[in-house]
């Protein structure tokens, strides 16, 4: 558009300006159409960004949860797709702001404002066009004869009304030539601005997928594997029902058979296996097995079982009999898991590595089932005998099982069916009184809480010769336990009295001492001295606790704890004044100077001779920090017992104060809750590369000694202490992939909920390395506290 050559009052610029004014009236038209699209484009973008919201909203809840379904279909995978949505929906919100602010907000204004100006500036132009004219008409009609006051007043009436006409022609033109002039740039800089926000929008969607494409591919890749790997379990699913099918086809074939030689038994003797030679080997191969951790299923089927009720009524039952020697039978109907030591699982060819590995492994892991949850019962066979036919000799098909707790009758479906059942747990109760495994597992039988009657009532029902192997067994169980302990130095006699062949135990204190002592210590409290029996609490006899006291012995203890054997004791009150000298009761004594004793042994630790390095309480607690990187078991006994509770909590930062400064340069001075991601001596996935506020126990983790680990436990140290990172030892043991420890840690109280300043707890940690191939491990850290 030129400019206005002349801006006289002319019929060229009346025809520029009108020219101009045509112009501004199809612009507008143009602009009233594109404001619409333009609506139509931002409520195209705001349902796509509520559409995208509500796909990632579905998507979480379909598979982003922490619950076995979705973990079963990559719950951790679909998350990391959840979160590209949510903000490739944040990227298209921000697209739908900027064509609101850039584009539909300036359209309007250019429509509302400088269009409407120029509309209401053409009004007024008209308007005063109108009155110029009028007054010039009035003017232009005077007569010469006019008084000169009218003529005065018409002309300056003619003056004002031009006035208005050349104010409202200017303004109109600057009207026109500003939307003119704003038509070259405005709309390019909105569309140019949109353009941008379009790159912008995919150039970050595109940036976020191409992080994304490597786990693209992966996850493609695995999906075709899994569903290849599918295929062959539903292949192998067929073949397994086939055979399954086949297999009792030939079962019922052998049953005729074997009735006639099961009638042939002597229903008055218990029963031993048919074909004992090679089938008992078979099951003693099997039990042999579980020396190794596998856990195997013997038999395992449906049986009917009399109720010991007063109704006395049969209900189908499935029992399980594992090679643990256990039988165990189901209570509720209908399928379920084989049992909790079931090790059934389906082994492919895949690769468990990286982020995939974990599904797989967890995939068809079995979960924590406790026997509450699954209402199943056990039968323990160690002290069990079995018998053909039922109380009732009219019945069929029917062989007792007797513990000393309960008398279970039992009915198979087939002949065949109740002599493989008689054969094969006579079978496994041979094995548990023959084999070495009840020698090596200090373990007592346990009796059973739905007991109908007493344990001798019910071992009158078993054969004598069978009821003296089984006593037999039980003293070979205690025995082992005793003997071994008794046969460390000084654990002939008493720690306290020298009484010969002392049965009870100080667990924290690693002693032996005779019954009358133990009460004494008893009355010291549980945070002096644990005191168990060697005898009865045979459970508490792990090895772990076993080669502790093996490391320590009532010889070395004493040493320690009286090594100052007689000391003079003033002891002063409100009434006498008195001197006391301790020496150490005989066995003759009576209780009430034993106990005496004892309270200054251990409760005042007055034989305990301090020298000048152990009275200063950092150089202890450095020795302690030294002894128990060095696995100096003995060491850090004594230095424990010359300290209180509290030098077990020592940290690090405690005991090497003076690199303090060092390490807040490094780490940061910003509270204690460090990510340990964030943190720069941990990125060489090596634990001890920091130890900040790590205590003892962590230490002890770190070195892996497990007796040491029991030492600082009994001796009162927190197992859920946490360090600079917020990690307790049990996220250190599985930092360094020890699965035992994090097992044994789990088993001696360790929460598994707690998590790190990088929010995340053990298992979690444990996912990140890997894939969990333990499945023990993976059901402690998967229970819920």
């Amino acid at each position: 558009m030129a400019s206005f050559i002349d801006l006289e009052d002319s019929p060229m610029f009346h025809k520029q300006m009108f020219s101009l004014e045509q112009t501004t009236d199809e612009l507008k038209d143009r602009c009233q159409r594109l404001y619409k699209g333009s609506q139509k484009l931002l409520a195209g973008l705001s349902e796509a960004y509520d559409g995208d919201t509500t796909f990632a909203d579905a998507l979480e809840s379909f598979g982003g949860q922490d619950d076995p379904l979705s973990l079963s279909m990559g719950g951790p995978l679909i998350t990391k797709f959840t979160s590209a949505f949510r903000e490739l929906s944040t990227y298209k919100d921000l697209l739908r702001l900027q064509v609101e602010h850039v584009l539909v907000d300036r359209l309007h204004q250019f429509m509302s404002v400088d269009l409407q100006d120029a509309k209401d500036s053409r009004r007024r132009f008209d308007k005063s066009i109108y009155s110029y004219d009028q007054a010039r008409e009035r003017y232009a009609s005077l007569k010469k004869s006019t008084r000169e006051d009218i003529v005065a007043g018409v002309e300056e009436e003619l003056h004002n009304s031009k006035s208005a006409f050349e104010r409202t022609r200017f303004s109109l033109v600057n009207s026109l030539m500003n939307v003119e002039s704003k038509k070259k740039y405005e709309f390019l800089e909105s569309f140019s601005a949109i353009m941008d926000a379009h790159l912008k929008y995919f150039k970050l969607g595109y940036e976020l997928l191409s992080q994304m494409e490597p786990l693209i591919h992966q996850v493609l890749t695995y999906a075709q594997q899994s569903k290849e790997v599918a295929n062959v379990e539903q292949d192998k699913l067929a073949r397994k029902i086939q055979e399954f099918r086949t297999q009792v086809q030939m079962d019922n074939l052998r049953a005729a058979s074997n009735t006639e030689a099961s009638t042939s038994i002597d229903i008055t003797r218990p029963i031993r296996p048919v074909s004992m030679g090679s089938s008992y080997k078979n099951i003693e191969a099997i039990m042999q097995s579980t020396t190794n951790g596998m856990v195997q299923t013997i038999k395992q089927g449906y049986l009917q079982k009399r109720s010991s009720s007063l109704r006395a009524d049969w209900k189908r039952r499935f029992f399980v009999l594992d090679s643990r020697g256990t039988l165990y039978y189901y209570r509720n109907k209908g399928p379920k898991p084989l049992g909790p030591h079931s090790n059934q699982s389906t082994a492919v060819g895949e690769q468990n590595n990286g982020v995939f590995g974990r599904f797989r492994a967890r995939h068809n892991r079995n979960p924590s089932w406790s026997e509450e949850s699954l209402n199943y019962r056990t039968v323990d066979l160690r002290t069990s005998t079995i018998k053909m036919d039922a109380e009732d000799r009219d019945l069929r098909l029917c062989f007792r099982v007797i513990s000393p707790s309960k008398s279970y009758t039992l009915q198979a479906e087939t002949e065949a069916d109740r002599m493989e059942w008689v054969n094969k747990i006579t079978g496994v109760i041979t094995s548990l009184l023959n084999s070495h495994i009840l020698e090596q597992e200090p373990v007592i039988p346990v009796v059973e809480k739905q007991n109908s009657c007493t344990a001798s009532e019910a071992m009158s029902n078993v054969p004598t010769s069978h009821s003296r192997n089984l006593s037999n067994d039980m003293e070979k169980l205690t025995v082992g336990v005793s003997q071994l302990l008794r046969e460390i130095p000084g654990n002939d006699q008493c720690a306290e009295c020298s009484s010969p062949e002392p049965d009870w135990a100080s667990l924290n204190l690693g002693i032996l001492m005779c019954i009358e002592c133990s009460g004494a210590h008893r009355n010291l409290g549980v945070h002096i001295s644990k005191v168990r029996s060697i005898t009865l609490d045979v459970k508490v006899w792990e090895p772990t606790m076993l080669e502790l006291f093996q490391a320590l012995g009532n010889a070395y203890c004493n040493s320690v704890w009286e090594e100052q054997p007689s000391v003079d004791i003033e002891r002063k009150d409100e009434l006498d004044c008195s001197t006391t000298s301790i020496v150490k009761p005989s066995s003759h004594d009576s209780f009430s100077k034993k106990e005496k004793y004892i309270q200054m042994k251990y409760a005042e630790k007055q034989l305990i001779s301090l020298n000048a390095a152990d009275s200063v309480l950092g150089s202890r607690a450095r020795a302690l920090w030294e002894a128990v990187r060095a696995s100096n078991l003995r060491e850090a006994y004594r230095l424990i017992a010359v300290s209180d509770a509290s030098i077990l909590n020592t940290t690090f930062d405690e005991i090497h104060s003076v690199d303090l400064s060092r390490l807040e340069e490094e780490l940061g001075k910003d509270g204690h809750k460090l990510d340990p991601s964030a943190c720069p001596r941990l990125r060489g996935s090596e634990p001890e590369n920091c130890l900040r506020g790590c205590s003892l126990l962590h230490v002890a983790c770190h070195v892996g000694n497990r007796v040491m680990i029991e030492l600082l436990l009994q001796s009162g140290a927190d197992v859920n202490m946490r360090d600079f990172h917020g990690r307790t030892p049990l996220h250190h043991c599985i930092a360094r992939k020890n699965n035992d420890l994090a097992k044994y840690l789990l088993r001696r109280g360790a929460r598994r909920l707690i998590k790190d300043w990088g929010g995340l707890t053990a298992l979690e940690r444990a996912m990140e390395l890997g894939s969990i191939t333990d499945d023990v491990l993976f059901i402690l850290l998967s229970e819920n506290e």
